[in-house]
């Protein structure tokens, strides 16, 4: 039987020679044209990047680079921190970001790398390319494509501003005014021990410096809880909500304001954190084991907010606790859950910013007496 024609057999080793040939040339150029992108946002600053308008062409192309690049960055394992030598970020501050920083890793990077007046996006192009990553390039053509086109064409213009950088050849496109939420410790004005530097540090929420305790208009109670703490967070929002001797009592759990936290949960929970009467953790087994693990780069799969954020808030206590009030807890007022675990209560014993504690059945007596204190 005649399983195979052989001769043309050499025509066939030419006709395959010549499509790899087709194929290597057709990945040059497009490795080339990968290569390119770099020039066309060679005068864009890192900072356009954060420009938020939904309504405009330049705010959603601007979302959509950072989008692209948190995302394909950030699934890549160590990409950030692969990103961030690139770039020249010191070893011991990508040390800091993955120890000690709950928020998105690639951000972070991000939003130092900006703080530098040279911090051009083309430097990030290149990074990419001297990493081979032409996946995340080829992701980016696109977007950065339609941002070098947007600013570069003036289309929807007015909110960047143009300074020539400082060899005096090119002006460099830079967002007028940029909110600078990175952790304190990447504050330039911030002074830390060289020491501790390496140490987990947590964001230290803003203290009021007048001389008299701010005061909210209607109180404000912010609860946080881990999943067998839930039936406790139910009991308590309606509890508050038969009161009759305050109005208005705001009980706030992040699942309760998901559309607000979305936005940006760091600094809603800073925010609530200080304008909350009282932080009130519910203590169970399952609270404890989350603050005990205390590793916030863990990522977390669960949908529930009050859940993920759990670390972030016990940051914010600690914090608060030893740096504003000199280890007197004025804010936290903890509480046990009807049918608590014994060993909780030997446990709650290592963790003196979480005293003092009361019982859920003690819910109504006690924090009627602690905002009648506060409100009389």
């Amino acid at each position: 039987m005649d399983f195979l024609n052989y001769e043309n057999a050499d025509t066939l080793s030419i006709d395959t020679l010549a499509l790899e040939e087709s194929l290597k040339e057709e990945r040059n150029r497009e490795i080339t044209g990968l290569h390119s992108l770099s020039k066309k946002v060679s005068n864009l600053h890192t900072s356009v990047l954060y420009y938020r308008n939904p309504k405009t062409k330049t705010g959603s192309v601007c979302y959509e680079v950072w989008k692209t690049l948190v995302k394909k960055v950030g699934g890549t394992p160590n990409g950030w921190r692969d990103l961030g030598i690139s770039l020249g970020i010191k070893q011991e501050d990508l040390d800091y970001i993955m120890n000690s920083v709950q928020e998105e890793p690639v951000d972070v990077i991000l939003k130092l790398y900006r703080l530098n007046e040279k911090a051009t996006l083309d430097k990030i192009v290149d990074a990419f390319v001297k990493l081979k990553r032409y996946d995340i390039l080829k992701a980016l053509e696109d977007p950065l494509c339609n941002l070098s086109h947007c600013f570069n064409n003036k289309d929807d213009s007015g909110y960047h501003s143009n300074s020539k950088s400082t060899d005096g050849q090119i002006e460099i496109i830079s967002l007028k005014n940029v909110s600078d939420d990175l952790p304190p410790v990447f504050n330039k004005n911030f002074v830390v021990a060289k020491n501790d530097r390496n140490k987990p540090h947590f964001p230290k929420p803003k203290i009021e410096t007048t001389n008299e305790e701010f005061k909210n208009e209607k109180p404000i109670l912010f609860l946080t809880f881990t999943e067998d703490g839930f039936p406790t967070a139910l009991n308590i929002q309606e509890y508050v909500e038969n009161w009759t001797d305050f109005d208005e009592v705001a009980v706030i759990t992040l699942n309760d304001k998901k559309e607000e936290v979305y936005q940006n949960p760091e600094k809603f929970i800073r925010e609530y954190f200080e304008k909350a009467d009282f932080i009130v953790p519910i203590i169970t087994p399952g609270y404890l084991q989350e603050i005990r693990s205390n590793n916030p780069n863990t990522p977390s799969t669960t949908d529930n907010l009050d859940f993920k954020y759990v670390n972030f808030i016990y940051s914010l206590i600690v914090n608060y606790y030893i740096h504003a009030t000199g280890c007197l807890n004025k804010k936290v007022r903890t509480v046990l859950p009807q049918n608590f675990d014994r060993e909780v209560l030997t446990r709650i014993s290592m963790y003196p910013d979480l005293m003092p504690w009361t019982y859920e059945t003690k819910f109504d007596e006690q924090f009627k007496a602690f905002l009648k204190l506060k409100y009389s």
